[in-house]
């Protein structure tokens, strides 16, 4: 067999490269930004809660795709440090909504398996939350479930955080290799279904499944 090096793999290599190169810039000129995704009561129609996105907008205002740039620092590690930098942005919004008297509606944060495999981060996400003098309840914690795999290191953090008072949140489910005995392994809260339950919603064996 014969494996051809063409130019568009070397295009895609020196694009990530640069991703990577800029990593220290982008964050120490903050230009990740946090987006608050809403989620609503489908009954009451009110918001009830959001979950935290990121984007990087560089400072010549050109968009990168998370899709471009996630995949790059959950390879090289990267991610750990971006997923809380997004972890303070949103302690440091709840803390100042509770400041300010506002109500404080449970915004979620993405951790990515990188991030689940460090055996101090539900220590450091508690000291973050302790930090700022904000309840746990308020920052969700959201794993995808590729993420929540049957892997020892993960299952013990998912523990750690639930004990310290997390709600954890399973995202994507029913993505991949969907199991229901993977939600009687972990302690989670929140189930959210895939986007593709909801794209052929007007079936009636898609009605019936996600309705149970």
């Amino acid at each position: 067999d014969l494996a051809y090096y063409t130019e568009e793999m070397a295009q895609k290599w020196i694009r990530s490269q640069k991703i990577e190169n800029s990593f220290e810039s982008a964050l120490n000129k903050q230009e990740f930004v946090v987006y608050y995704q809403p989620k609503i009561d489908i009954v009451t129609e009110k918001i009830i809660g959001a979950e935290a996105l990121v984007r990087w907008k560089t400072e010549q205002g050109t968009m990168i795709s998370p899709g471009e740039f996630i995949p790059v620092y959950e390879k090289d590690g990267l991610i750990v440090r971006l997923d809380e930098y997004v972890f303070r942005h949103v302690c440091s919004l709840q803390r100042s909504r509770m400041e300010q008297g506002k109500k404080i509606l449970p915004i979620s944060v993405n951790l990515s398996r990188t991030s689940t495999l460090h055996r101090e981060i539900a220590e450091r996400y508690f000291q973050i939350v302790k930090e700022n003098g904000i309840p746990c309840s308020s920052v969700p914690i959201e794993l995808t479930e590729s993420a929540a795999t049957y892997n020892d290191r993960i299952r013990a953090t998912t523990e750690q955080l639930a004990k310290a008072g997390f709600s954890l949140h399973m995202d994507d489910f029913g993505a991949g290799y969907s199991s229901l005995g993977l939600l009687m392994e972990f302690d989670i809260d929140v189930v959210k279904l895939d986007r593709r339950f909801f794209l052929n919603v007007e079936q009636p064996k898609t009605r019936d499944v996600v309705a149970s």
